[in-house]
C-alpha cells in the first residue's frame, strides 16, 4: 500500500488535506486496485482495472457533494491511454492537447497537482479525451 497526500475543494472554496490509500491489489479481486480516500469527514474508496479509473469513481462520488479533488488525473486534458491502462497500474496519464499526438515529455503522475490545471468533471474530461482522438483522426485523413 502507497500512500498519497492531496487537497479537495469544496463548492464553497474550503480546502481539505486528504490521504489516498492506494493498493495493488483489491482485497476483493487481486485483479483490480482498490483506492481509498479519507479526510476527517469523508471516507470513499472504489475500486477498478487501473488507478485512473479508480480515481474516476472517487471524483464521481465526491462530485456528488461537489468537491473537488485537485490532482492532475482531474485535469480536463489529462487521460490515460488505452496502452498504460493496458500494461500498468494507471498511475501515468498524457496531458493532450486537441491535434496534437501525446508524447512520452507529456506524462505525468496523477496524484501529483500542478496549480494551472482546468479541474472538470469526469464526463467533462471524457469528452475532451474524445475530442481529442477525433481531432487525430481528422488530422491524418
Amino acid at each position: 500500500m502507497e500512500k498519497k497526500y492531496i487537497n479537495l475543494l469544496s463548492c464553497n472554496g474550503e480546502r481539505m488535506h486528504a490521504v489516498l490509500y492506494l493498493h495493488e491489489e483489491s482485497p476483493e479481486d487481486g485483479d483490480m486496485v482498490f483506492l481509498e480516500l479519507s479526510t476527517s469527514e469523508i471516507k470513499i474508496s472504489s475500486q477498478d482495472e487501473s488507478f485512473f479509473q479508480a480515481l474516476a469513481g472517487i471524483r464521481k462520488k465526491l462530485e456528488e457533494n461537489r468537491i473537488q479533488i485537485l490532482c492532475n488525473g482531474a485535469a480536463l486534458n489529462v487521460y490515460s491511454s488505452p496502452m498504460q491502462l493496458s500494461m500498468g497500474s494507471g498511475c501515468l496519464a498524457y496531458k493532450i492537447r486537441i491535434g496534437e499526438q501525446a508524447k512520452t515529455e507529456d506524462l505525468v503522475d496523477i496524484f501529483d497537482y500542478d496549480e494551472n490545471l482546468n479541474l472538470v468533471g469526469v464526463e467533462e474530461q471524457a469528452r475532451f479525451y474524445d475530442n481529442w482522438v477525433k481531432s487525430l483522426l481528422n488530422r491524418n485523413t
